[in-house]
């Protein structure tokens, strides 16, 4: 599974970024990838015939696997519907609705509008049936980037979610963070323009890299891994994590 957020900028270094996880993907093995919100930078698409959802994603992206987009704040000042509606337009594409859920050999992932995290409620707290619940949204819960994270609140929806991860962007870095038994996967290097963070010191996180880049993950019944890699397409960091939370 491929993690790409902040991706739709139609800048070089999104197509870079693309370039570099196809290769990831043809070495690796990709079977979907997880978009994780501002799709469309700055103000999202006006309809089904704006000219962005072929020069930023079907231009773009050449893995012939399903992409699973979640919406970003950006997208919300367009027309979101749009993107939904796509869905039936696009081999790939695949957003039945702003909050969904699919299942993917051992994993359940739920994605979420994260500007309505209660609208996910019933997804997020109904049991789990699969060996892993991954959620998927645009904010993160907590982070050493920029932006805030998400109330107390929504915090806790998602914690009493009986999910393992969480995957999202809104930040341009990679990071990890754990929250007890929950790990936060930000993947928010997809191609935006990055933050000026300059003399800037983080800490609280169990990694962090204030650049572009992209990260693929790999379930199977017990174990997951995650690999990071840069903007060049090199592996800077990794962790794993057991199914009963180890």
């Amino acid at each position: 599974v491929l993690l790409l957020g902040d991706w739709g900028s139609g800048s070089v270094e999104q197509k870079n970024i693309a370039v570099k996880s196809a290769i990831t993907c043809d070495q690796l093995g990709c079977d979907l990838v997880l978009m994780l919100g501002d799709n469309y930078i700055q103000h999202g698409v006006e309809n089904l015939q704006d000219p962005q959802f072929q020069e930023k994603f079907e231009e773009v992206y050449t893995q012939k696997v399903p992409f699973y987009p979640v919406l970003g704040n950006h997208d919300l000042q367009g027309n979101w519907r749009a993107q939904v509606e796509y869905t039936n337009h696009s081999d790939r594409w695949t957003m039945p609705d702003s909050n969904y859920d699919f299942i993917g050999g051992p994993v359940q992932f739920v994605g979420i509008n994260t500007s309505c995290t209660i609208c996910s409620l019933w997804n997020l707290l109904r049991p789990r049936t699969t060996s892993w619940r991954v959620v998927f949204g645009h904010r993160p819960i907590v982070t050493q980037g920029r932006h805030r994270g998400m109330n107390w609140l929504e915090k806790f929806f998602l914690r009493s979610s009986s999910a393992q991860l969480y995957c999202c962007g809104h930040n341009h870095i990679l990071e990890h963070c754990r929250i007890g038994d929950l790990d936060q996967i930000t993947s928010g290097g997809g191609g935006s323009p990055l933050e000026n963070d300059k003399g800037r010191t983080y800490s609280n996180a169990e990694f962090l890299h204030p650049n572009h880049g992209y990260v693929w993950t790999h379930f199977t019944q017990d174990v997951m891994l995650a690999r990071f890699f840069d903007q060049n397409g090199e592996e800077i960091y990794q962790f794993s994590k057991n199914q009963n939370g180890s």
